[in-house]
């Protein structure tokens, strides 16, 4: 019985509670559990988030090329910056620490802003997604990256938001 591919590609792993007697089939069985069992364990994002660049988890869809060496998932890599305050007006950057060569390809970047908690009266917490898009043309905050640094720029005074990460996913192969 031959899966679709969306099932192929699912990390679902499904309980059995049934192996055969004989050897041989129950080492079929066996193995193929296992292969699900390891490609579902491989294919979980993973949960840090650290400045520094690790394997992110997920996988992204093969190469363009029409070779069967291409035809393999390419591994996406996630960074994480810790940006510090967002600008009074204008474009802030901070170094992303990427070695950006001809192949890499940015998949996602996005962050987070948020403002501390005023513990005088009235206490509000404050936080903010970027990129961020308002109907007031002046609130939007965007995001950038060149092949040094993450640029956050913004048209109005954001810097009561002093504490911002960005997260960056990328892959290193075509």
């Amino acid at each position: 019985m031959t899966l679709p591919l969306s099932q192929q590609l699912e990390s679902y792993v499904p309980v059995y509670d049934v192996i055969p007697e004989n050897w041989e089939s129950a080492r079929q069985i066996l193995t193929e559990y296992l292969k699900k069992i390891t490609n579902a364990v491989n294919i979980r994002e993973i949960g840090w988030f650290l400045e520094e660049e690790l394997l992110s988890g997920q996988q992204f869809f093969p190469g363009t090329s029409s070779s069967p060496e291409d035809q393999q998932f390419r591994s996406v890599f996630r960074r994480v910056v810790n940006f510090g305050a967002l600008p009074n007006a204008g474009t802030k950057s901070a170094p992303h620490g990427i070695t950006v060569t001809e192949n890499t390809s940015l998949v996602q970047p996005y962050a987070a802003a948020t403002q501390p908690l005023v513990i005088a009266p009235p206490q509000a917490f404050l936080a903010i997604p970027i990129p961020f898009s308002s109907p007031t043309l002046n609130e939007n905050i965007k995001i950038t990256m060149d092949a040094t640094n993450i640029n956050i720029t913004t048209a109005i005074d954001y810097s009561a938001y002093t504490r911002c990460y960005v997260s960056i996913h990328y892959i290193q192969e075509l």
